[in-house]
């Protein structure tokens, strides 16, 4: 029979959908072509625009770039990496939170999840069936009524915090350090922490350095340049995977001794209620990969992406304090109104304190914690206000979407506590040198200089 017999033997109705999906084939690839990139600034051969990249307060060039191009959606191209920076809420919201589905994705962060063995870390994770999982885990554990039972330890350390400023008040950034540490480590495994030289503080101010090491320029690099990761460690520029061998194993040990310390209370009768101990009491002979991941790294990922950031939230509170002092004393005015003076504020009178409510709102906003945090990226291609967004891309903006912190209620209550509690018990004014200046550390979190 021959090639023309065959071919006539095919139903019509095959051949349409064949020259169907030919002809959208033909009109992607079309339009592709016609479409362009977001506006940007001007792109180099091979580099792009590796040299015109921000290294510090990046948001500030990201928001001048989208002032000078009168776009809210920015392009940028580095060693081929593309970088799409969304510079507005309604972009924010159009792609992160109505498409995403493919919006969802992560970077390879190759130098946090594969030198420093971070893959516990759900805001690490790439999107997939591990993250949702752990995600689930994650929204279980944090529901309101679930936290009903870590209020006192909170207000515990709140109070710990206060005597620890009145004792020494020059050492105040190392106590709201403690304090974060007291928090999150008593919610998520239910230890006790001592108030100096506690080894388990310790350690996980070694896990946050960790980060901090995976979070560098230098650790971008292997992102963008992914065959670096088979580089041998001797190899000159390599520096980062030598020092990697260190913080990994101390990141392990962390996470497995807090780990084990949960498993053995629950063994002996004697572990108090905790993030972890609910979900390792939860594992059996048909608990899956997953749920002992989840057991490990839904506390784990509290403290990461908790206690620096409580710290710094609470830093800036303190610089705003001393920069607007008619704003301190309405929000003392309003905890004296409503508390009084015979006891300190706590969570049932967060309501009746909207003045106080909105200077914690305010803090947030005037200088976010995480101007940018962990980019997403867009798992296929896409087009958006005429613009072509090529699988892969990098999308930079926070919060939004399904990689919205699913902590973020928790971090907040527990910001808010210390706020008012401050403000109830101190007056903070500027030293004799006069008010600090307003001045940030760049990095994932934007820490004040205090």
């Amino acid at each position: 029979m021959s090639i023309l017999a065959r071919f006539d033997m095919i139903p019509l109705t095959i051949l349409s959908v064949l020259f169907g999906l030919t002809l959208l084939r033909v009109v992607w690839f079309s339009c592709k072509k016609q479409l362009s990139y977001p506006p940007g600034p001007k792109r180099l051969p091979i580099v792009g625009n590796l040299f015109s990249m921000p290294s510090e307060e990046e948001w500030v060039t990201y928001r001048k770039w989208s002032d000078e191009f009168g776009s809210d959606i920015i392009h940028t191209d580095v060693m081929g990496s593309h970088i799409i920076i969304l510079n507005s809420i309604k972009a924010a919201h159009d792609l992160l939170d109505k498409r995403s589905t493919i919006y969802s994705d992560r970077p390879p962060m190759v130098a946090l999840r594969k030198l420093l063995n971070m893959d516990f870390n759900i805001g690490m994770q790439p999107y997939g069936p591990s993250w949702r999982h752990m995600r689930r885990e994650f929204h279980i554990n944090f529901l309101p009524t679930e936290l009903e039972v870590f209020r006192p330890f909170e207000q515990r350390a709140v109070h710990r915090l206060l005597r620890n400023f009145v004792s020494s008040p020059n050492n105040f950034s190392k106590h709201l350090r403690h304090m974060a540490g007291q928090i999150i480590l008593s919610v998520a495994y239910g230890i006790d922490v001592r108030p100096e030289g506690d080894p388990f503080v310790e350690d996980a101010e070694k896990v946050l350095h960790a980060l901090e090491i995976g979070s560098t320029q230098e650790a971008a690099l292997f992102d963008m340049i992914p065959w670096l990761l088979r580089m041998p460690s001797w190899f000159p520029g390599a520096r980062l995977k030598r020092r990697a061998r260190k913080w990994c194993r101390i990141v392990d040990n962390a996470l497995q001794t807090t780990h084990d310390k949960v498993k053995g209370d629950l063994a002996s009768g004697t572990a108090p209620p905790s993030v972890a101990a609910n979900m390792i009491s939860k594992l059996d002979e048909n608990s899956t990969e997953l749920d002992l991941l989840a057991a490990k790294g839904v506390p784990g990922t509290m403290y990461m992406a908790g206690a620096d950031t409580t710290v710094t939230a609470l830093e800036t509170f303190i610089l705003a304090m001393t920069l607007y002092p008619e704003v301190q004393r309405k929000a003392q005015a309003e905890i004296d109104s409503v508390v009084g003076n015979s006891r300190l504020p706590d969570y049932s009178d967060q309501d009746a304190l909207p003045y106080v409510q909105a200077v914690l709102k305010e803090v947030l906003r005037w200088h976010p914690v995480t101007p940018l945090s962990v980019s997403h990226k867009v798992i296929k291609s896409d087009v958006y206000k005429g613009h072509f967004i090529p699988a892969g891309s990098i999308i930079v903006a926070f919060g939004f979407g399904a990689r919205l912190c699913p902590g973020r209620v928790f971090a907040r209550r527990s910001v808010w506590a210390n706020i008012a509690g401050i403000l109830a018990v101190f007056e903070i004014v500027p030293t004799e040198d006069g008010p600090p200046e307003e001045k940030y550390f760049s990095g994932m979190v934007s820490c004040v200089v205090l």
